[in-house]
């Protein structure tokens, strides 16, 4: 299939071998200029009730015979895991490939399914193009049954009770073992430590193996607050909208732009806004969550937040992600499948989400690709911190306050420095300072631009400033709010940063410096090809940004376009919006 006039793509595997489905799919560029493909594929399975997206991420590229750039990619996926209801008796697979307007399914005419093997329970047929697959024999979708969920509980329960009745024989056994010297060199190895230590971890091991449950201080919080809540639940009335956080303690963010709101509405609403891991998590904050969600109707985060996994009471809410960043831009989530740090496919984080908040309908589909829930559920109602954005009030305050702390920055030319982390996450997080050193930057400027240089929270450690410049440079890198700052910037330099959609609604003049874009494209990877997607100018080396900055060219034409494209509603009226999305959910 002809995807462009430079692009031509093809599915060209399909092979089903018990519940592992392996798709390929091949771009190949016929324009003679290699470096003008960027492609990207995409999945859309759909059943009767559902539909999900998941990528289907490059893994080789090569040159052909005809020196044509060649793109293939595969992925293998878990059948079990696709769909929440479960229903495999017949579902469609539309491979997709991004053109400039967007995905567009492929026509399937030519493919050989020879592959798929016949002792396969699966068949796949073509119809229109499109890839069917149906099972042989059709298995009857389980429903919920109280009876058996009851008797399901009271069996787990009971095989809790007894493990624990046999804790002191799993003791024994420990100091059993300990005392074999073929097995002590074992327990030794595998667990450290002194003798006591290791005859209590090994009791521990027996235990949960016993109970088929993975016994630590998290699981344990969590078991509490599974049956607190489900017990609360029966005699609490649901009128409450919680909001819940596990990355921040004060009210602030979109969290503290739709509670307002809600406020002036005489809404009810709770919060639970406790930082940190689940077995850090004090028992009173414990308990605490549990009777706040009982009472409550509408369950609101703003992030990932663990606490709230396998939390059975959440089925009798609706559970909203209000995502803390605009647009789509690095992949995240389920979109991350196939790379490093990506999760499993049976992973449950992110798929009890009954909605999620986005700024643009174009993105719906990435949000529900990293969330992996169906793009109904998707809500382009926008992002409720963008409100003062336009409030010219709020932008004068704000103007105000900084140059009050920071008179040095008073009639000056503000270049912000606001890049991404690179790592896993925040346990790797850190920048290569020396890609921007501000004192050879500033050198090719002069005396009237001031550096502020903003680092991602993930990165702990300070970027070096020579004592030479210190009154050239501010690190506010743990003091100020990135989006306060974008009232007094004019110039952003940034990288991978999902700043850049703030930025838009301020037509803020922006620099791409993007000197590891190839090996961040591999390790991260983005929604949009990076080069046609950015809406300023991209530069590799500090020259560069020196140049583009003494020429003014910073490509300012391209900020409308993205604005609109990534803004659905550029009214400020966002945090109402989803204020009253939630109030209906409520009634």
């Amino acid at each position: 299939m002809r995807l462009n006039e430079e692009t031509e793509v093809l599915v060209d595997k399909l092979a089903i071998r018990k519940n592992i489905m392996t798709l390929g799919a091949l771009a190949k560029n016929i324009s003679g200029k290699p470096e003008d493909l960027e492609i990207k594929f995409a999945v859309k399975f759909k059943n009767k009730a559902e539909t999900r997206i998941l990528p289907l991420p490059i893994t080789d590229t090569s040159v052909d015979e005809k020196g044509n750039y060649v793109g293939y990619a595969v992925l293998e996926y878990e059948l079990d895991a696709l769909f929440e209801n479960g229903d495999l008796n017949e579902f469609q697979v539309l491979v997709q490939a991004y053109n400039k307007d967007g995905y567009e399914n492929i026509v399937v005419d030519n493919m050989n399914f020879n592959q798929v093997k016949d002792e396969n329970e699966y068949a796949c047929l073509l119809e229109n193009g499109v890839i069917v697959i149906r099972r042989k024999k059709p298995v009857r979708l389980r429903k919920s049954n109280w009876l058996i969920s009851l008797l399901c509980s009271l069996y787990r329960i009971a095989e809790f009770i007894i493990g624990t009745l046999l804790i002191p024989l799993f003791l024994l056994d420990g100091v059993y073992v300990m005392l074999l010297g073929y097995r002590r060199r074992f327990l030794e190895e595998t667990y450290g430590g002194s003798q006591l230590k290791r005859t209590l971890l090994f009791a521990k091991w027996r235990y949960s193996a016993f109970c088929r449950l993975t016994i630590n201080m998290a699981t344990v919080k969590r078991m509490i607050l599974n049956i607190t809540a489900s017990i609360l639940t029966i005699f609490c009335r649901k009128e409450c909208i919680l909001f819940v956080s596990s990355r921040r303690e004060d009210l602030t963010g979109n969290i503290a732009y739709v509670n307002e709101v809600l406020q002036q509405k005489n809404a009810k609403v709770l919060f639970w806004l406790v930082p940190g891991k689940t077995k850090y998590i004090p028992f009173k904050k414990v308990f605490s969550l549990a009777y706040k969600i009982a009472k409550s109707g509408v369950v609101v985060v703003d992030d990932y937040t663990p606490v709230l996994n396998d939390i059975w009471a959440l089925k009798h809410c609706k559970q909203i992600q209000l995502w803390h960043a605009c647009g789509a831009f690095k992949t995240f989530g389920f979109s991350r499948i196939g790379k490093d740090g990506g999760p499993n496919q049976t992973s449950r984080n992110h798929r009890s989400y009954d909605y999620a908040m986005v700024s643009s309908s174009e993105i719906r589909r990435f949000y529900a690709e990293g969330f992996g829930i169906d793009e109904e559920n998707v809500k382009a109602l926008g992002v409720p911190r963008t409100d003062d954005f336009f409030k010219e009030d709020y932008k004068i305050k704000i103007r105000g306050e900084l140059y009050e702390k920071y008179p040095v920055l008073k009639e000056k030319k503000v270049i912000l420095f606001a890049p991404t982390f690179r790592g896993n996450g925040a346990g790797s997080a850190y920048y290569p300072f020396q890609r921007f050193d501000v004192e050879s930057l500033l050198s090719g400027l002069g005396d009237d631009y001031m550096v502020i240089i903003k680092h991602h929270p993930f990165v702990l450690e300070s970027h070096p400033v020579p004592e030479s410049i210190k009154d050239r440079v501010l690190d506010l890198s743990k003091e100020s709010e990135i989006n306060d700052l974008l009232f007094i910037t004019d110039i952003l330099i940034t990288d991978y940063s999902s700043v850049i959609f703030e930025a838009s609604l301020l037509d803020i003049p922006m620099l791409f410096y993007a000197f590891d874009l190839e090996e961040y494209t591999v390790n991260r990877d983005f929604y949009y090809p990076f080069k046609n997607f950015v809406p300023g100018k991209i530069v590799r080396n500090l020259e560069q940004i020196q140049e583009a900055i003494h020429n003014a060219d910073y490509e300012q034409e391209k900020v409308k376009t993205f604005k609109h494209r990534f803004f659905d509603d550029l009214d400020g009226k966002s945090s109402e919006r989803v204020a009253d999305f939630m109030l209906s959910l409520l009634k």
